[in-house]
């Protein structure tokens, strides 16, 4: 009886400890597995030349990072924006997309004006139910173009005179912060600790 006294201390702690190390398995998973982190992207849209029809040669095309895999939730605009005659402020447009170029959204942040001189335009779209978001590289394509081609080709029909585009994207990171990296080695080292443990008491016994 007295043996036994002796021992169930050690296994009330040992099954503590194993308790404890289930927890910290959990908070280690929970370290390492992506989050999902809500961001705004902005980007400078000054001095962009609006040249041909949307997949030309001749188009000003910039790509972007936004970080991989990430969603693109919606898009706001505050631009301003200036049209060569005969072409006509609402014929300027973006689309944007993955950096393929095969899956893209066109907009005109223009839209309705029939002048051909200089004009400023706010707005947003959400995308949110599009499912539209980059690969793996993490790159946004976005193409600056004509909806209609008034000029010669290679000669620009407008020009993106400044602004912003502001995308709200959400990302994905593998990256653990550092409190939640802390407590994922806390928990290995708990775990190396609970396998010591048990083998000194099967020893022991």
């Amino acid at each position: 009886m007295r043996h036994t006294l002796r021992h169930a201390p050690a296994r009330s702690a040992l099954a503590s400890l194993k308790a404890a190390s289930a927890i910290a398995a959990a908070a280690l998973l929970t370290a390492i597995s992506p989050a999902a982190l809500a961001a705004p992207v902005d980007i400078d849209v000054t001095g962009a030349q609006s040249v041909d029809l949307l997949g030309d040669a001749g188009n000003t095309v910039w790509f972007v990072n936004v970080g991989a895999n990430a969603v693109l939730n919606s898009l706001s605009w505050s631009v301003t924006l200036e049209a060569f005659s005969p072409s006509v402020l609402s014929e300027m447009q973006l689309s944007f997309g993955d950096s393929s170029g095969l899956d893209l959204v066109s907009f005109l942040p223009a839209d309705g004006d029939f002048h051909s001189s200089v004009g400023s335009y706010a707005g947003s779209l959400d995308l949110s139910g599009l499912g539209l978001g980059v690969g793996a590289d993490g790159l946004l394509r976005l193409e600056f173009s004509e909806a209609f081609k008034d000029l010669a080709p290679g000669v620009a029909d407008g020009r993106w005179l400044s602004g912003t585009l502001s995308f709200d994207v959400t990302q994905v990171s593998t990256v653990p912060e550092p409190a939640s990296l802390a407590l994922a080695l806390a928990g290995l080292a708990l775990m190396a600790g609970v396998g010591a443990a048990g083998r000194r008491s099967s020893a022991a016994r």
